[in-house]
């Protein structure tokens, strides 16, 4: 997992200057959405949840915990996580202030040629 602040972008194309600050800038975005969690909602429960690509997650508002192979970290409005391949990930809404979440899939660009 890789964490970054929003605040720390500048640039006038948000998506590529994000997945270049984050280090993928060798990556195109193939899907994502805007999740709004209720409180306590929780992604993916009872399964386990990976991927064999990287996923990025971004904080608009709110708090949540995001769980990274069993362990916690916490996630609010600003925050970048970036889900490494086979990590296991899910996010737990906060209870009182819960989060809306930005997620885009990822994969690495086909050369061309």
């Amino acid at each position: 997992m890789k964490f970054y602040r929003l605040d720390g972008i500048s640039g006038n194309k948000v998506v590529d200057d994000i997945l270049s600050t984050i280090m993928l800038e060798d990556y195109e975005v193939i899907r994502g959405g805007v999740h709004v969690y209720k409180p306590m909602e929780e992604s993916h429960k009872g399964e386990h949840h990976v991927h064999d690509h990287p996923e990025v997650f971004i904080g608009i508002r709110g708090r949540a915990t995001m769980i990274v192979n069993g362990k916690e970290y916490e996630f609010k409005g600003g925050d970048i996580i970036v889900i490494e391949p086979g990590e296991e990930h899910h996010v737990m809404a906060d209870k009182e202030n819960p989060i809306t979440l930005v997620w885009l899939d990822v994969r690495k660009k086909e050369k061309k040629g």
